[in-house]
């Protein structure tokens, strides 16, 4: 079964470091000079009611609106915050911080395009502004516009090699470009330079990404510590734990995301795997449900409930669901191999071949090529078979299922040689494997080695294996 994918969005909001310098109003306006006290103590909507009353008496005043709209911008009104920087640009307050702060704003509304002729506008006036650099390589980065993005967040650091925020954004752009050694390296600079949990989150991100889970699982418990209700924090951490095998910790922290944020198909998907790997087949049928419910769109929502289905050997609705899956994904390979092995169930081994043969189009796997053999094997073409069974070897040596049915098949074409060398090799990597011990008592028999037939037939019997026994008594073998 082939690992899942996964992915993560995360939209980086703006803080209090972004704001741009506050106008001082040059004539000592009470009004205007207890509106910046009120700003300066976070009371944001005293202060825009303050700023509000100054216009009211001074309707042109470019300073007030733009001092306005940063207290618009705190209280994240931000159309409101433009409507604000635009007029005071209007009434001649033609600064690169204005625009930086209209492109904030944008920046916020995921008006990316907007934003960076906002950010283009203030590296006009000034060239070096560091925090126009850090944004607009935000914003290029939200564009999927990497390597231009990285270009500028690159400048801001050579300008100030102690700019933080500047390190966190050049990490997140890193991580898009799969640059995780990067993208943490940078992660471990922003870190030095200041605590942010932001920062342990992408951090966590690009461990994950390593495979350095447990490292990836320290840097999430951080992030939860701090802040507990972090819904896309527990998500990542459960993908750690899925992957170190700890799925009955993934199952929690993804009921946590799910608690925080239960609009989220991939929680409940997620859940639904680790289910699944504790065999927990009904209890995971729900969660896909809830997945698909979600998102009608995602193949592999359809694929992986299928498979759960499969387990429980419903094959009519595992059937539907990747009939469903391979509508939505035609290039995927473990459909059509789920496929095949509900068909090979209901005993369609035409079927079950056809859909190996589309899997094997996309990916040579070895659990592909076994199983076209062992359909093979069924339409007795036999020859064929073993040629499958020598592929899925090849992928996979010491394959012990592909190992015993081509010795069952080389037994089935009296190539007793090569059939004994398969079933011994077998009986060495498994030593309770009954139907290795029932075809070599078998083809014993033929080779006129009656003593060891009966012995592995015997053997056979006590495993398990039902049809051994009316072979003993044919044979003749003693039974004491």
């Amino acid at each position: 079964m082939r690992k899942f994918c996964y992915c993560l969005i995360l939209i980086v909001s703006l803080n209090e470091r972004v704001f741009s310098q506050r106008d001082k109003d040059e004539f000592s306006n009470p009004t205007f000079t207890s509106a910046l006290s009120k700003y300066s103590d976070k009371k944001y909507s005293e202060a825009y009611n303050e700023f509000s009353n100054y216009l009211s008496k001074f309707p042109k005043d470019a300073s007030a609106f733009y001092n306005r709209g940063l207290c618009a911008y705190a209280l994240k009104d931000y159309t409101d915050g433009i409507t604000n920087f635009s007029k005071s640009i209007s009434y001649g307050r033609v600064k690169c911080d204005v625009f930086y702060s209209r492109g904030a704003c944008n920046y916020e509304l995921k008006k990316y395009e907007l934003a960076i002729l906002d950010f283009d506008s203030a590296l006009t006036i000034n060239s070096n502004y560091e925090l126009a650099l850090i944004y607009k390589g935000a914003s290029l980065n939200e564009i999927i516009k990497y390597p231009e993005g990285l270009v500028f967040v690159d400048k801001a650091i050579e300008l100030n090699p102690k700019n933080e925020t500047a390190y966190y954004f050049r990490s997140i752009i890193k991580y898009n470009m799969n640059n995780f050694e990067g993208s943490l390296a940078d992660c471990n600079t922003a870190l030095t330079l200041k605590i942010n949990y932001d920062t342990y989150f992408w951090r966590g991100l690009n461990n994950i990404s390593l495979k350095r889970y447990k490292e990836g699982v320290a840097d999430y418990d951080t992030v939860l510590y701090h802040l507990p209700k972090y819904a896309t924090a527990y998500y990542n951490r459960a993908l750690a734990y899925y992957d170190l095998g700890n799925y009955k910790k993934a199952i929690i922290d993804n009921t946590k995301a799910i608690e925080f944020d239960p609009s989220k198909p991939n929680a409940y998907y997620n859940r639904a795997l680790s289910k699944y790997r504790l065999e927990m087949y009904k209890d995971a049928e729900s969660d896909f449900n809830a997945a698909v419910d979600l998102d009608h769109t995602n193949a592999k929502f359809y694929l992986w409930r299928a498979v759960n289905y499969y387990s429980q050997n419903k094959y009519s609705l595992a059937m539907y669901d990747l009939n469903i899956a391979i509508q939505k994904d035609s290039k995927n390979e473990t459909s059509y191999y789920y496929r095949a092995l509900c068909k090979y169930a209901q005993i369609d081994d035409q079927g079950s071949l056809n859909d190996c043969n589309a899997a094997l189009l996309i990916n040579k796997s070895y659990d592909a090529f076994y199983q076209r053999g062992i359909c093979k094997f069924n339409l007795k073409d036999y020859v064929g078979a073993i040629e499958d069974f020598n592929e899925s070897l090849k992928l996979k040596p010491n394959y012990k299922l592909a190992t015993l049915e081509r010795g069952i098949t080389y037994y089935q074409i009296e190539k007793d040689a090569l059939a004994l060398s398969d079933l011994n090799a077998v009986i060495l990597m498994d030593t309770k494997n009954a139907r290795a011990y029932y075809y070599r008592g078998k083809l014993k028999k033929y080779m006129n080695d009656i003593p060891s037939s009966c012995a592995d037939l015997k053997q056979a019997s006590l495993l398990g294996e039902n049809l051994a026994q009316d072979l003993i008594i044919k044979n003749g073998c003693k039974t004491n």
